[in-house]
């Protein structure tokens, strides 16, 4: 099988830039890739973690409504 053939078969939205509808940049790498089993292993690490030692990364981005009120 062709290399560009691979590509295509691996999904089409990986050739994509973000700008034109792609995954974005902060996407999970895909399963069944070395980068995805590293990816799970630190999100595993990091759900361990007691949430205090987790850091600013984690925290959730304010709503709306935070910003309401």
């Amino acid at each position: 099988m062709r290399n560009h053939q691979r590509k295509a078969r691996g999904g089409t939205a990986d050739i994509i830039p973000t700008w034109a509808g792609g995954l974005p940049s902060d996407a999970p790498p895909r399963p069944g890739t070395a980068k995805y089993d590293e990816y799970m292993k630190e999100r595993e690490r990091k759900r361990l973690m007691p949430a205090a030692e987790r850091g600013e990364e984690n925290k959730a981005a304010p709503t709306s409504q935070d910003a309401a009120h």
